[in-house]
């Protein structure tokens, strides 16, 4: 019986390992991507493809994040409030791109330059000390 548990908690830890890992380079190419994306010409070809690999990345980072335990506050088994982050993501970014395939400009770029903003306010959060991200990292 201690067997079959530890068997199934080792596959659960490498559950998490590669959602860890997935999440590390999504949320990396996301963060270094999005910020060209938003500083580069609008409407352009170059602009489309950067983008949609951005909402694609954006999407994998808040999905991949949702294998991670939820902190100190559990709200529903592993889930927590940060993982209410997650889903507001992937709201964002349907709506982002609802808007601009209806061609609301103004709604897309606000929508998109949220959901910026909040990967870099999380990339900024993760780097707190104690924070598990920062500590599978190494930095604390």
């Amino acid at each position: 019986m201690q067997q079959v548990a530890f068997a199934m908690r080792l596959a659960c830890l490498s559950e998490v390992s590669m959602a860890f890992t997935l999440h590390l380079y999504a949320s990396l190419l996301a963060l270094g991507l999005g910020a060209i994306v938003l500083l580069s010409t609008k409407g352009t070809v170059a602009h489309r493809i950067m983008g949609s690999i951005w909402v694609l990345a954006m999407a994998l980072s808040a999905l991949s994040s949702l294998w991670f335990g939820g902190g100190v506050l559990p709200l529903i088994g592993h889930f927590g409030p940060i993982h209410l982050l997650s889903l507001w993501v992937l709201v964002a970014l349907t709506v982002a791109v609802v808007a601009i395939l209806k061609r609301r400009v103004e709604q897309h770029r606000s929508w998109m330059t949220g959901a910026y903003l909040g990967l870099v306010g999380a990339f900024i959060g993760t780097l707190a000390p104690g924070r598990w991200g920062a500590v599978q990292l190494g930095i604390w």
